[in-house]
């Protein structure tokens, strides 16, 4: 974490998109295992729902805040006044860059036909322990079901193995999730007919199968780990 930023700052830079993708990767992570963190990531999300949810989605091309970055402070070395302090605090400008895209759009939206705001659903997670008791992933589900983020707690050595991450509902009918990568954080995106299953109650699961995953569309190895969704 930069040194002048505290955990809600980044929290709330997370929501809005600012981050680069290291930063958005050890946010996620720091979401992912502690539930003050949790709690006020879905604080921020519902403040800003009503602004991020008109916007359309996009992906900025790669390396885009290196070159904002380089435009910014490309002279800074040849000015003294400007090569320290907070003119060349770049989380500074990040933040402020952030705030005024976000009172931007409140001005156009003021302007507007008021629309629905999104209703951000609770904070829901899971910690899925081995036999042994032990954490081996923290699941952190998105507020709008349409994604899952696993952080693996624990180093695995499954070669030549694949992990498939499912969802088991009420009815014990195992759905797949996707892959997870080998000892690396992911999120998993997740299809709308699978989105109403990620409740407080369902279990989700990671078995180790063939590698690019179970041939039957159903777990055909052994479960290595497994949590209830609780909700916040």
């Amino acid at each position: 974490m930069p040194p002048d930023e505290t955990p809600d700052l980044l929290i709330a830079e997370y929501v809005l998109g600012v981050l680069s993708r290291e930063e958005r990767e050890r946010v996620e992570a720091m979401i992912a295992l502690d539930p003050r963190h949790q709690r006020a990531l879905a604080q921020w999300q519902a403040q800003f729902a009503e602004w991020l949810g008109q916007l359309p989605a996009s992906t900025p091309p790669g390396g885009t805040w290196a070159r904002i970055e380089q435009r910014l402070f490309a002279d800074a070395s040849h000015s003294p006044s400007r090569a320290s302090g907070w003119w060349n605090n770049l989380g500074l400008w990040r933040w402020t860059t952030a705030a005024l895209a976000a009172g931007l759009l409140a001005s156009v939206l003021v302007l507007q036909q008021p629309l629905p705001a999104p209703t951000p659903g609770p904070a829901l997670l899971a910690r899925l322990e081995q036999p042994d008791g032990t954490t081996l992933f923290a699941a952190t589900i998105h507020t709008d079901r349409r994604g899952v983020l696993f952080v693996n707690t624990q180093h695995a050595d499954w070669s030549g193995k694949s992990a498939e991450a499912w969802v088991i509902p009420a009815d014990g009918k195992p759905r797949s999730l996707g892959l997870l990568p080998a000892n690396a954080s992911a999120t998993l995106n997740v299809t709308p007919p699978l989105a109403d299953l990620l409740a407080a109650g369902a279990v989700l699961a990671v078995t180790l199968e063939p590698l690019n995953g179970s041939p039957s569309g159903l777990p055909t190895g052994p479960v290595v780990a497994q949590g209830k969704i609780s909700s916040l």
